[in-house]
């Protein structure tokens, strides 16, 4: 899904870039690798944060089913 986002930001820049304030200073190649460098560092944190969060979820349920069974004997 970010990675849609990306590809959707790149085309508006492409499109729309040339007409835009300040961004009609940059050059062209600009309008292809800026939303793509911003976004990348983006959605790599949000899937490593992801998965540490559904590993420590993991964890915490294995430890409430062994608290569980514990209880139970």
């Amino acid at each position: 899904m970010g990675a849609a986002y990306v590809a959707m930001l790149t085309a508006f820049y492409v499109d729309n870039g040339p007409h835009l304030p300040l961004w009609d200073r940059l050059p062209t190649l600009a309008f292809w690798l800026l939303p793509s460098a911003i976004g990348a560092p983006i959605i790599t944190r949000a899937v490593i944060r992801a998965r540490r969060a559904r590993k420590q979820a993991r964890k915490t349920a294995a430890r409430s089913g062994e608290e569980g069974t514990d209880r139970e004997r």
